[in-house]
Formats: structure tokens, sequence, C-alpha cells
């Protein structure tokens, strides 16, 4: 070999012994780095009302966020509005580019029935008010030049009402009335909604977790412990014997199916927390019930109610799993329940916020923007049998898995001489090439990986 071959070969290996900006070693894909568009596929729910940390969002790659409408705060006695904190969330959500997710809330001192106020969607005195706010609200929004919002960009186009409507007691959402009643109130509501914008996508309130494990065991589709964790020493717990009640069986008969069958919307929700295995299922009853398009107006993980840990490791799966679970149903989207931490959500879903309450990045941010860059227009998530997804698109094919799948993946990735990276430390959101400690570990493969997620894709 003559000395220019040499000097040649020494530069080929110098090159591939380089280091990174962050340290890492050569070929490690370090996901803090990546700088990223809002995708419309990847979603956050209820992001606060402190817009000045919105762009966080925006930074993950998220690009629907889902906030509350609430009717006592915008029409605090009737015929006096105050738009000015809804404008200041809509306006700096487009101007992000982030999609508004509107939840309307019909809590009013003056405008809703007293007996209701102890819920979020309290029943209108008069159906012909709240429809009046609704279609006000929805004709600020549509960007038709008409009656908007002083200096809107762009519009919003999805609307829901009726938050987690089965129970008569739930304090996130709730109704408190007959079922019939309940019809009458998302009717009232989607017909104003289509009154002022046509082409508005209408949402009904989402279903609990808790509530589609029960429907599912209910209707013999599964058979598990469905449970919710208060704290360390408090849960309920659902068995088989309580699930096949005479009382569920009123509910889910008098409610909860006409509600579904009966009631005018375009797209069902379903709230997905504690084990991801069970979306898959969860959300293929809700779209047979419905008839409907399914999406997650609120998802997260992980989830400590059936006695797991929060673990970094844990946060950056499951932000993965949980949003390709609906995109594989073939889902819009999944808004993961919260961007910053605090106690004012269950003992369970503590931790699933994508940052701290200082605002640093939590695994889960890493998660979001590997996906908002793998997530190309056309891209579809499809199951593998052992455990993961393979992502699928005009390119070459990627492959996702953790666990049991992890070793599925990794075989597929060295017989045919694919690429492929483990999630080596998910506090800093590097991925290394594979190597012998991934055992288990989330790995992602594919030809085209590394251009997807370079620095300068």
């Amino acid at each position: 070999m003559g000395l220019a071959q040499r000097v040649g070969v020494l530069w080929v290996l110098l090159t591939c012994l380089a280091t990174s900006g962050s340290g890492a070693a050569a070929g490690t894909i370090d996901l803090s780095r990546l700088v990223v568009e809002p995708n419309p596929r990847i979603g956050l729910s209820f992001p606060g009302s402190q817009v000045r940390y919105y762009p966080y969002m925006a930074k993950a790659g998220v690009g629907v966020a889902r906030i509350a409408v609430t009717w006592q705060l915008i029409e605090p006695e009737r015929g006096r509005f105050n738009w000015r904190g809804l404008d200041e969330r809509v306006g700096a959500l487009l101007a992000l580019g982030v999609q508004p997710f509107l939840t309307f809330e019909s809590k009013s001192d003056w405008g809703t029935r007293p007996e209701t106020s102890k819920v979020k969607n309290g029943d209108p005195i008069d159906l012909g008010l709240w429809t009046r706010f609704v279609g006000q609200v929805v004709e600020r929004y549509d960007g038709d030049g008409r009656d908007d919002m002083p200096g809107l960009k762009g519009r919003v186009v999805y609307y829901q009402a009726a938050n987690e409507w089965e129970s008569p007691t739930n304090p996130s959402g709730g109704w408190i009335g007959s079922g019939a009643s309940l019809i009458a109130y998302v009717n009232a509501t989607h017909d104003a909604v289509k009154a002022a914008d046509p082409q508005a996508i209408f949402v009904l309130g989402g279903i609990a977790s808790f509530n589609l494990d029960v429907l599912l065991v209910a209707l013999d589709r599964a058979d598990f412990r469905v449970q919710q964790r208060w704290s360390d020493t408090s849960t309920t717990v659902f068995d088989r014997e309580r699930i096949k009640s005479p009382d569920i069986k009123a509910l889910i008969d008098e409610r909860v199916m006409p509600v579904l069958r009966e009631a005018r919307y375009d797209v069902a929700d379903a709230h997905l927390y504690g084990p991801e295995d069970r979306d898959a299922a969860r959300l293929a009853l809700l779209a047979e019930l419905s008839g409907r398009p399914v999406i997650s107006a609120e998802c997260g993980g992980p989830s400590r109610d059936y006695g797991d840990d929060y673990t970094p490791e844990g946060h950056f799966v499951a932000a993965v799993h949980r949003n390709l679970n609906v995109l594989a149903a073939g889902g819009a989207f999944c808004l993961w329940f919260r961007l910053g931490e605090d106690d004012k959500t269950t003992w369970g879903n503590r931790f699933t916020a994508l940052y701290t309450n200082d605002a640093q990045p939590k695994p889960g941010v890493w998660a979001f923007r590997l996906l908002a860059r793998l997530l190309g227009p056309g891209v579809v998530p499809h199951p593998l049998p052992s455990g993961g997804f393979e992502l699928r698109g005009s390119g070459a094919p990627a492959r996702l898995a953790w666990g049991q799948g992890a070793a599925e993946v990794q075989d597929w990735a060295q017989s045919g001489g694919t690429p492929a990276w483990c999630l080596s430390d998910p506090v800093r959101g590097l991925l290394a090439p594979m190597g012998t400690d991934c055992a288990g570990a989330f790995i992602v493969a594919g030809s085209d990986v590394a251009r997807l997620l370079s620095l300068d894709p």
C-alpha cells in the first residue's frame, strides 16, 4: 500500500473515531441537539396558561395542543366577555405553528344548573345561551375574516365538548343528569360549532382509560383487573365480578351506549393511561362502538397505577409506544398529558409531563423529537409480532422496539446489514450504535435513520 493510500485509510479511521459536538463517539445520535418543526401527528394536552412556556412544545416537535375553553372565565356575566386569556393562548400556539384543540367546559355560575356545579360539564339552564357562546368562540377563531380575533393568523380546526362524560362524579369533566340530557347537550354543541364553521372537526369528549378497560371486560373483550391508585396506600380496584354487576351494566346500557350511538360528532376520543399494551384493544373497541375515527386527546405514561415506578427509560419508551399505538390504529394524533410537572393530577400520572417543574427536559422530549423526525408525511406505523413497530412510507422502512421485541429488531438489522442504534442514555438523549450492552434496550434501526436524525437532515 502506497503512502497516499495509507494516509487515506488513516483519515477514514480518524473520521470514524472522531467525536461529535456532544462528546459522544462518532455514530452516536444526540437527540437533545435535534432541531425539529412542529409535527401535526404529535400533540400535547393542557400546556397551561403561561404562554411563555409554549415554545418548549414547538422545540419538542408538538404540532397540536389542547386547551380548555371555560364558559365562566370568558363570559363571567351574561353578555360580558373577556377574550384576553383565550386570545393570547390561541394566538401564541398559531404563531408557533401549533394547531389549537379547544375543549369546551360549560362550567358557569350563572349559566348552568346549581346542582351540576361540581363538574366541569355543567348542564346549561338555557341551551340557547350555551350554543350562542359556543358559536361566538368558533366564529372568533375560524379565520374567515368575519368577527375574528384581532390579528388571527390561521384557524382552529378541532373543537370538543363533554370531557370524560361517563361519570357524574368525575372532576375532570363528568355529567350530572340523564343520558338523554347529555345527548341533547352534545348535539346542541356540535350543531353550534358546525353552524359557525362547517369545516370544523367536532370531537366527542374522551372516555377515561379506567372506563375503557371496564368496557372491555364488561363486553367480554378482555379479562384483567382494572385499577387506579390514589396514593401509596389507596387504590380503586374493579375485578370481573364488580364489572359484571347490575349497576355497571345499567351505566353502560343507559348512558355509554346511547351517547356513542346517538350523539352527533365526527371523532371519538380515548384517553390512554396505564398499561400501553391495552391501547390497541381500547382503540378498536371505541372505533367499533362509535363507528367513527378515534384519536386520543389525553395520553401519557409511564403510569404508576399498576405498581410500576417511574424511570427515565420508561418515560422515553412510553412516549414512543403510546404515540405509535394511536397512529397505528388510524388516529390522527395522541395528545400527551401536560407540559410541566405539578401536583394537579392523579397520583399515578404524576410524572407523565415532558418537562420538570423547573423547565428541564425529561426523556419524553427526546422521544418526541425522534418521532417528529421519523414520522414524515405518509409514514404509517405497523405493529411488529414480538412488540415494537415498523414505520412504512415511501422510503426504506425503519423499526423501533424495546423489551422482548428488541431482539427481533436487532436480528432484522444484523441479517440485512441495516444500521441500528440503542438508547444508551435516556437522560441525555443519546442513541449509541448497536453493541453488546443493548440487550432489551430501546432500539431503532433503518438505512435512512441516520439521515433523518442528523443535525442537518
